[in-house]
């Protein structure tokens, strides 16, 4: 449990390096070395933010089938850079001929997807022989979060309304606590226990 909280963490607190080097930039032009990774540049971070995409032998050559692809890294989270780049890279895939992939049969459906190619949180690792660059995505991790976070606000939202109804209010009188279900069980170490 301690190592889902350190991952938890470090990707909260890696997103707000993230935001507090984007809003403390002045309004000035930036160049390209100062917000994309050079293919060979050690990431100052376990985590980065990455364009990626599914490794495909038609299109990439002999390699690790099945991974990600890192396309592009970045330094600073520059929504307009990130962006311009995804949405290139999703240009060229909806003018690729050969949209077959060994291991996906649906990978036709995958690359024609609007978000196919979207910023990711990852963690870059190379592979020694060719020096490519896979990622394991994190982001996932987020959305479990927030999906959960979600369901809590959902049952504290029912438990305070159960809360203002005649029979609660009367019950709480009576008997000095609130019916069993007006009481909400929800907060950091309820989400945590049903992961």
């Amino acid at each position: 449990m301690s190592q889902f909280i350190n991952i938890i963490l470090n990707h909260i607190i890696f997103i707000m390096d993230f935001y507090n080097d984007y809003n403390s930039e002045e309004e000035e032009e930036e160049d390209y070395s100062d917000i994309v990774y050079e293919p060979e540049e050690p990431s100052k971070t376990r985590f980065t933010i990455a364009l990626c995409e599914l490794y495909n032998d038609n299109i990439h050559g002999p390699g690790p089938e099945g991974h990600y692809l890192v396309n592009c890294r970045y330094k600073k989270l520059h929504i307009d850079w990130i962006m311009e780049t995804a949405d290139f890279i999703q240009n060229e895939y909806d003018h690729l001929h050969n949209k077959k992939h060994n291991l996906f049969p649906n990978y036709k459906k995958i690359i024609e997807q609007s978000n196919y190619i979207k910023p990711e949180i990852v963690e870059c690792i190379y592979l020694q022989p060719d020096g490519e660059s896979i990622a394991i995505i994190k982001t996932f991790w987020l959305k479990i979060i927030q999906r959960t976070w979600r369901n809590i606000l959902i049952r504290r939202k029912e438990a305070f309304n159960c809360r203002q109804t005649m029979s609660s209010i009367r019950h709480r009188e009576m008997l000095g606590k609130w019916p069993s279900n007006c009481y909400s069980f929800g907060g950091l170490q309820c989400m945590l226990k049903k992961m």
